[in-house]
């Protein structure tokens, strides 16, 4: 089979599936708290997003997988990790600045994941040995869009009192 073949196969999978859990048991349970406590999860995915730094690790991919594409995928994951875990620490004290950062977040996030299957097609990645990191992107970016898309939905419905819950 080919390797762009298995992937799209992989992939589809993935985000069937999570697209299915998000929207028929995530959702819904979130939907009945407050948004500051109901992205608190959603945004834990993200924070593990440093797992897509495996890619700057000598040895992790194929010594061929061009530096550029690895940089790119590499660092713009753990960007959004950083970001991830300063918007939870900001709706876990209550800062008031909580909602834009998670929007930054959600925002830097779905550019890096868009601009990583850009750049994944450009480099034809799928040809080289990816290691773990077929997996990671077979597995995890799915989630990770789905969790971005649950993200977007909280960040746009009204937001109630949230009342005295904590995070």
């Amino acid at each position: 089979m080919e390797p762009l073949a298995l992937f799209g196969i992989q992939y589809t999978l993935s985000l069937v599936a999570y697209g299915l859990i998000g929207f028929w048991y995530v959702a819904p349970r979130l939907s009945r708290l407050p948004r500051e406590l109901a992205l608190v999860p959603l945004l834990w995915v993200h924070a593990f997003r440093i797992v897509g730094g495996t890619i700057l690790a000598p040895g992790a991919v194929d010594a061929s997988v061009p530096m550029e594409f690895r940089t790119t995928i590499g660092y713009g994951d753990l960007a959004t990790a950083v970001l991830a875990l300063i918007a939870l620490i900001a709706l876990r004290v209550r800062f008031t600045a909580a909602i834009p950062l998670v929007w930054l977040c959600v925002a830097v996030g779905l550019a890096d994941t868009v601009n990583a299957i850009v750049q994944s097609m450009r480099y034809s990645v799928f040809n080289y040995p990816l290691g773990v990191n077929w997996v990671i992107v077979t597995l995890y970016v799915p989630a990770l869009l789905v969790s971005g898309l649950l993200i977007i939905m909280q960040l746009l419905r009204r937001a109630p009192n949230s009342g005295s819950q904590r995070t």
